[in-house]
């Protein structure tokens, strides 16, 4: 998966677990794991909160969760879930190299991201039409700001990681599951809106600007504080 990227990982796991999880549509009866397993693929905003509102804008990307049935109600549900998130990019039109001067011009693309990724419990109201849910979990947060040249991006020798930090979180989260569609094997396509709340201790980062290329060389200023963010998402759930 190195040439896909962190979004397309994200994106290739989640389709894999939804694809596993409806492979029995139309065949054989599902096993009992299958019949326990949850899958959720969604649209993501973050809303940074606190000091972190001060520093960075609103971040948008995508966010998958595997979730397995403790119980054969479906009250009880173990979920592990990961997104990425872009907050800021941008992009400038520079020489290839300082010794060729301007001959060659390149676009250089500067994207600040986040990784959330949380392992925890859910309980779920499993009948009905509009069936609520709370969670609770441990994780952490993961800021990364890379540089590449937009046409080769996929090489590591022409992409550049300016600033990396990790700080674990405590996540509470909640929403709603409100089923559109049932196969015969008794699983549900349920429309997922919900949210999810990060509260962490303080990390480095960059934001849009925190890179300069001067004529004496490139000056860096991270960015330090707690970084307590809502994640606040509109998806679809396969399962029961």
């Amino acid at each position: 998966m190195s040439g896909l990227g962190p979004a397309g990982v994200v994106l290739t796991c989640s389709v894999v677990a939804v694809n596993a999880a409806a492979q029995n549509t139309s065949g054989d009866q599902p096993s009992e794991f299958e019949r326990r397993s949850v899958a959720v693929l969604s649209a993501v905003q973050s809303r940074p909160l606190d000091e972190l509102s001060h520093n960075i804008g609103f971040g948008y990307g995508l966010t998958g969760a595997y979730a397995f049935q403790v119980d054969r109600g479906g009250f009880l549900l173990l979920r592990a879930g990961a997104a990425y998130i872009e907050y800021g990019r941008e992009t400038k039109h520079v020489p290839l190299s300082p010794s060729i001067g301007g001959r060659i011009q390149v676009d250089v693309s500067t994207t600040n991201s986040i990784f959330p990724a949380t392992l925890g419990a859910e309980l779920t109201w499993p009948r009905g039409p509009i069936r609520p849910y709370v969670n609770g979990s441990v994780g952490g947060l993961f800021f990364a700001t890379t540089s590449s040249i937009d046409s080769r991006s996929d090489d590591d020798d022409f992409s550049t990681t300016n600033q990396q930090d990790f700080t674990w979180s405590r996540v509470v989260g909640g929403g709603l599951y409100i089923p559109v569609s049932t196969d015969r094997n008794g699983d549900h396509l349920s429309i997922d809106i919900g949210f999810q709340r990060f509260m962490t201790g303080h990390a480095n980062y960059l934001r849009p600007g925190s890179i300069q290329d001067l004529p004496s060389g490139t000056v860096i200023t991270p960015l330090e504080s707690d970084t307590h963010m809502l994640l606040v998402h509109v998806g679809v759930r396969f399962g029961r």
